[in-house]
């Protein structure tokens, strides 16, 4: 008789399972429409992450790719749930606008690094050039045949995103702005850059797909590398030993917020949150947790990633990145 009460406890258990199961199949999703910074686009494309946030949250993301300053100063946010920016800055720029803002809530952390190429590391190495020494030799009007690599042509310039539509070149801005303290230094080292593109995954795509003779070094978030290495591992193993991630120090955390822009998009906020979608976004696509998890960095799967950052500064505060803004116009 034990027998039996057990079977049919389990077919109970089994059949509530399957009909939660069904009736869930037949609940239409939450559908969240905003703008996302470019450098999330494969976090946003992995099929684990949207299975996390449709199983869990009932949400399912149509997301568009904008420049961060970009989608918060110049886009149409009507319709929109939800806007995902890279920095800080974004978001102060957002609030003092007055535009419309239900919550906001910091999800992920990149910091800003360099990427360039193993002839090039070894070069400013033999120099004894940390990052303010760099930064000098551009400003100076420095050749790369100075530096010791005459193969390269021209002057040396480090590549970002443009400042006005893009987080990374912003953050680099503000940077640069704090290191030489001097905004007509800043807005001759970003002009001598040339065009610039408005997102920074464009960048990095340009950078291991063109190679050392295009832009030998570049502005970008750790995170893209991690990134680079998990979705492309065929890519990655064959151009490993001549990619190089330098740390600047000092260097400046990008933030990732969410600005939820309806009660919609506040469910965006706890999704993110959860620890296994936050454990996703290190572990394959190289997003540092914003909520203290832990990120192992043996766990994503590339070397020479550092446990923690060290020689963090400050974003300039919101008054002086508008008026940087406006010097760069």
């Amino acid at each position: 008789m034990k027998k039996f009460i057990g079977l049919i406890l389990l077919l109970t258990v089994m059949g509530a399972a399957a009909l939660l199961t069904a009736q869930k199949s037949r609940t239409a999703p939450t559908v969240l429409r905003g703008f996302v910074g470019g450098e999330k686009s494969a976090l946003l494309a992995d099929p684990e992450f949207g299975k996390l946030l449709w199983e869990r949250y009932g949400l399912v993301l149509e997301a568009e790719k904008r420049g961060s300053l970009e989608m918060v100063t110049e886009s149409d946010t009507t319709g929109k749930d939800f806007l995902w920016p890279s920095s800080s800055v974004a978001l102060a720029l957002y609030k003092d606008a007055g535009k419309p803002l239900l919550a906001s809530e910091n999800v992920l952390n990149s910091p800003l690094v360099l990427y360039t190429w193993a002839k090039v590391a070894d070069a400013l190495d033999k120099q004894k050039l940390d990052f303010p020494k760099l930064v000098n030799a551009a400003a100076t009007g420095k050749t790369w045949k100075e530096l010791g690599l005459p193969e390269l042509y021209g002057k040396v310039v480090l590549y970002t995103t443009d400042p006005l539509k893009s987080s990374s070149g912003n953050l680099y801005a503000g940077l640069l702005q704090t290191v030489l303290g001097d905004t007509s230094k800043v807005k001759a080292l970003i002009a001598a850059q040339g065009f610039q593109e408005s997102s920074s995954d464009t960048l990095f795509t340009q950078y291991v797909s063109r190679g050392i003779g295009d832009k030998p070094i570049i502005v970008g978030y750790e995170a893209q590398l991690i990134d680079f290495a998990r979705t492309s591992p065929e890519k990655y193993a064959t151009q490993k030993a001549q990619l190089r991630v330098l740390y600047p120090k000092p260097t400046v955390w990008s933030s990732h917020p969410i600005l939820a822009l309806t009660p919609n998009g506040k469910k965006l906020i706890a999704a993110l949150q959860d620890p296994e979608v936050q454990k996703l976004a290190w572990e394959r696509h190289g997003f540092r947790s914003a909520t203290g998890a832990t990120n192992d960095p043996k766990a994503c799967g590339v070397e020479g990633i550092p446990e923690t950052i060290e020689s963090v500064v400050p974003v300039p505060d919101t008054r002086a990145m508008q008026a940087l803004l406006t010097a760069l116009r």
